[in-house]
């Protein structure tokens, strides 16, 4: 079965384009909410720990355009002759990309359960090799043309993994958080100390944020451009 480029390929080019501003704007949105519930001085710790967990909620939005980004870029490097995904490969990648959809919410919907940490570890192993494909393939390509033969795309590829570096820094701040700050604060116990100590590690996820955004805006300009 052959498919029909001409009305395809806008669809698909356009979904990811949706997904890369539902990317964004999902991250605009915590990053303001993350940074309200570390400032305010007027809510009790249990409604800061509500709030907090809405933005948890929020905050697999970021995950969903992640996860969906991949599959639709390969389709469109594969749409345009770069890649050679294709038939039964292609939905592999999609079958993948929907397990890794399935288990990243499935760790969301369990982080409070007995398995919840051991399903999050897993969730940050499964992200290590897939940043090692995404970087080493990208750097490969640019020093040998193979296996994406542009240096655009090459670097839409590279900069993705780091993207997802930025993602597992932000997590990291938000663990070391529930380690120092926050068991404080769920108990409404918590002193100027631990609101600082809160206030820190929100700010470096931030810093990871501001990175992670110039990484999609550069993401987004190359897909646009194709210099």
């Amino acid at each position: 079965m052959t498919i029909d480029f001409a009305m395809w390929y806008p669809i698909v080019r356009a979904l990811h384009v949706l997904v890369m501003g539902y990317w964004l704007g999902s991250e605009l949105v915590i990053n303001a909410l993350t940074h309200y519930v570390a400032r305010t001085t007027t809510l009790s710790g249990v409604e800061r720990m509500r709030l907090w967990d809405f933005l948890l909620d929020v905050d697999q939005h970021v995950r969903n355009a992640m996860i969906m980004s991949v599959p639709l870029g390969f389709t469109l490097a594969s749409m345009l002759g770069l890649v050679t995904i294709l038939g039964v490969w292609m939905w592999a990648l999609w079958i993948v990309s929907a397990a890794w959809f399935w288990f990243m919410w499935l760790v969301h919907w369990r982080r409070k359960a007995p398995e919840g940490a051991a399903l999050a570890r897993w969730d940050w192993r499964f992200r290590y090799p897939l940043i090692a494909f995404f970087f080493g393939s990208g750097v490969w390509s640019l020093a040998t043309g193979w296996p994406y033969p542009t240096v655009w795309l090459a670097l839409k590829v590279t900069l993705f993994a780091g993207a997802m570096v930025c993602g597992i820094f932000v997590r990291y701040c938000i663990r070391e958080a529930y380690k120092s700050a926050i068991p404080a604060i769920a108990a409404d116990r918590a002193t100027d100390a631990d609101n600082a100590e809160f206030r820190l590690w929100m700010v470096r996820g931030t810093w990871a944020l501001v990175v992670l955004w110039v990484i999609l805006f550069t993401i987004g300009a190359l897909g646009a451009l194709k210099p």
